[in-house]
């Protein structure tokens, strides 16, 4: 098993910097990021199903991966939807393919992102301990470059990163500033 740059990055040097910074009790206690999650969402796909055809593509270009369709639970007549509809698509990348695709992020999709100074803290981290990235514009992603024209303009994809034993929001930011992720702390 072949091992990418970042996850020999988190396994030498993260891990060992997260010791000395936060001196936990127990080792097997320790931060470390648990899976990534991308969602593709189009405003128009509760009126027009077919549309999450876009959003089903789109992922599975930039992640090499098959997408899962997210359907509705159930009825509500105030956002117009029945049971059962289709209203995103989703993958998960856990293991290899997390540092791969973080790789990807970190050093060509971040640069290209206008947006992008400082990911700041109250924005972006919840209760749970995972860090969420709405974007808009998918014109960072060299993948669909080609196939920008055909995307809706209402498209928009969220990455939340998922991680286990967070005890606090600085322990996440600490180990999102490790992998040079621009976060301020």
């Amino acid at each position: 098993m072949t091992m990418n740059r970042l996850q020999v990055w988190n396994r030498n040097i993260v891990y060992s910097d997260l010791v000395y910074k936060l001196n936990p009790e127990n080792l097997n206690g320790m931060i470390h990021l648990d899976d990534i999650v991308l969602k593709s969402t189009i405003n128009t796909s509760v009126s027009e199903p077919k549309d999450i055809i876009f959003g089903l593509v789109a992922l599975e270009l930039l992640t090499n991966q098959k997408a899962k369709v997210s359907r509705t639970r159930k009825s509500i007549a105030a956002f117009k939807t029945r049971k059962f509809v289709p209203i995103s698509s989703k993958v998960t990348m856990r293991r290899n393919r997390l540092y791969s695709h973080l790789d990807f992020l970190i050093s060509v999709a971040f640069p290209k992102w206008t947006q992008l100074k400082e990911l700041e803290k109250r924005s972006l981290v919840n209760s749970k301990g995972s860090l969420s990235l709405g974007l808009s514009n998918l014109t960072m992603f060299p993948q669909l470059t080609k196939e920008y024209e055909q995307l809706p303009n209402d498209m928009g994809i969220t990455i939340t990163m998922n991680t286990s034993n967070t005890h606090n929001e600085p322990e996440l930011l600490l180990l999102l500033s490790e992998f040079q992720m621009p976060v301020i702390i």
